[in-house]
């Protein structure tokens, strides 16, 4: 919250990612997006994965959201499915993706998000089932923002692609210093980076 605060105060619009809701209570997830309102924020991501790598029950999702929109009606709801973003090296379920994608639509989420869907036949399919605008994760390896827009894409998120990149880098600046500029690894993957940090709880 005190984050939203400050950033609040910059002159673009400010959408927050609030993960799970921090709550399985639909009621506490709505109380915390009202007061992100409040605050200016005027969007939320929210997401059905969680951080044992499961999914939540495919009926959780639609009724936090039909609570956050009774709550704060204004505020965007981009519903984050993670059914790709699990799957870690097997194939996702495409079926399981399209029926929550159309479940979070027809719960009243302004806005769809499918972060590791890469494939246009698969993009495809999302636009066509969500009946909400799509949002997707810029892959270097994918289809190029025109690409994208074709497919019907309306927002490229790029996630900590940024923050890996500058780190990556960073690190061939100073492998470079060093004489060992041949030494410079691939940029590092979100999992590989997530690994390298402190454990906060």
């Amino acid at each position: 919250m005190a984050l939203a605060r400050t950033l609040s105060r910059l002159p673009c619009l400010l959408t927050v990612d609030i993960e799970g809701g921090f709550s399985e209570d639909p009621g506490e997830v709505a109380d915390l997006v009202a007061e992100l309102a409040e605050l200016g924020a005027v969007g939320v991501n929210i997401e059905d994965g969680r951080a044992d790598g499961a999914l939540a029950p495919e009926d959780h999702l639609p009724r936090v959201i039909a609570a956050v929109k009774s709550r704060a009606p204004r505020v965007f709801v981009n519903a984050r499915t993670d059914t790709h973003w699990l799957a870690a090296g097997r194939t996702p379920d495409m079926a399981e993706t399209l029926r929550r994608v159309r479940r979070y639509a027809d719960a009243g989420a302004d806005g769809i998000f499918v972060p590791a869907l890469s494939d246009k036949s698969g993009i495809a399919a999302v636009v066509e089932a969500a009946g909400a605008p799509v949002n997707v994760l810029f892959q270097p390896t994918g289809p190029d923002l025109r690409e994208l827009a074709d497919l019907g894409v309306a927002r490229v998120s790029t996630g900590s692609l940024p923050y890996r990149a500058a780190l990556h880098a960073a690190l061939g600046t100073v492998l470079a210093a060093a004489g060992r500029g041949d030494a410079v690894p691939a940029v590092p993957s979100y999992r590989e980076i997530t690994a390298l940090l402190p454990d906060a709880t």
